[in-house]
């Protein structure tokens, strides 16, 4: 299947207002000033990490041939500086969008609401902190502060990163772990909305935001609500591509994490001719959009290696893909 894509580049500064013709999801598609639109660039890392004095907006728009970013806030970086991490947060958005990117604000928590969370190692493999924190108190104080805040119907709201349990049966396919988080993923809908937000909702699963399955049978209320898949090397697709064919009929699917790192002793070790050639094959046959993680060299994988501006080869494909699409 092959869609128009149409790529808006006219600033529109951050206001509380609502305009006419703006980012909505319609049916299975992100439209925008009546076009279908693919989604396409790079997910930048917390916003807390990014130089403050540095802005690389322009040229992931130029060079990279990228039409969105994706910025994301660690729920103990608001927990600890709200009023910093919001005026990090709304400096970078002002560039992005200035450079005429669509942003992505993503609330990046590791876990399961009110529940588990993804121990964060500060300097040692011994010394950990709840930079995770997946209380939903602080979500819901997170987003109520981001949907009075941001009503520029181009920045889209990521509810929370990566879905995850200590529940070994997690990955069952069946999508019993989609409908307890239903209710959550709702509370926090009905939070926004209640602030007179009408900004897209992007939604994820559970299985560290892979498991697709339940998505399609039993969606969100919201109509302006897509959903988000997050996939790396090692992971066998072809039980969970079915999900991702019948969820895709009916809603716009983004993948807002996706990459390799090659000889990585981490799960996102692979290469371009084993993950990165075969899964762009795939986001072009669904025409997903998608944002390549990461932008901060020191996540990984990361675009850039740590003079800031030699590419990884993970980056030099990104690069590539992004340019030639």
């Amino acid at each position: 299947m092959r869609w128009i894509a149409a790529v808006s580049l006219a600033f529109l500064a951050l206001a509380h207002s609502h305009p006419a013709t703006a980012l909505e999801v319609r049916g299975s598609h992100f439209v925008d000033q009546g076009q279908i639109l693919r989604l396409k660039g790079i997910a930048m890392g917390d916003v807390g990490d990014l130089p403050a004095d540095e802005n690389p907006y322009p040229e992931i728009a130029r060079e990279w041939g990228a039409n969105i970013v994706r910025l994301s806030v660690h729920p103990g970086y608001w927990r600890d500086d709200s009023v910093g991490a919001l005026a990090r947060l709304t400096q970078h958005v002002e560039w992005a969008r200035e450079a005429g990117l669509y942003v992505i604000i993503d609330y990046h928590a590791i876990g399961w609401p009110d529940g588990y969370r993804q121990d964060f190692f500060v300097a040692s493999d011994s010394e950990t902190t709840d930079w995770y924190d997946t209380r939903m108190s602080l979500a819901l104080d997170f987003w109520r502060a981001v949907a009075s805040t941001f009503r520029d119907n181009d920045i889209l709201f990521e509810l929370w990163n990566e879905p995850v349990s200590s529940n070994d049966k997690e990955l069952a396919n069946d999508g019993g772990r989609w409908r307890e988080l239903v209710p959550f993923w709702q509370q926090l809908t009905h939070l926004i909305r209640g602030q007179g937000n009408a900004n897209v909702i992007l939604a994820a699963g559970a299985g560290w935001a892979f498991d697709l399955s339940g998505m399609a049978d039993y969606p969100l209320a919201d109509a302006n609500t897509a959903y988000v898949w997050h996939v790396y090397p090692g992971g066998e697709l072809a039980p969970f591509e079915p999900n991702l064919a019948s969820l895709r009929e009916k809603k716009p699917v983004i993948v807002t994490e996706w990459g390799f790192e090659p000889g990585s002793k981490e799960h996102w070790s692979g290469t371009a001719k084993g993950f990165g050639e075969p899964f762009a094959a795939l986001l072009d046959e669904y025409e997903l959009s998608y944002t390549g993680w990461c932008w901060n060299y020191d996540y990984g994988p990361a675009l850039r290696k740590t003079d800031g501006r030699s590419l990884t080869p993970w980056g030099a494909f990104l690069k590539r893909y992004l340019r030639a699409n």
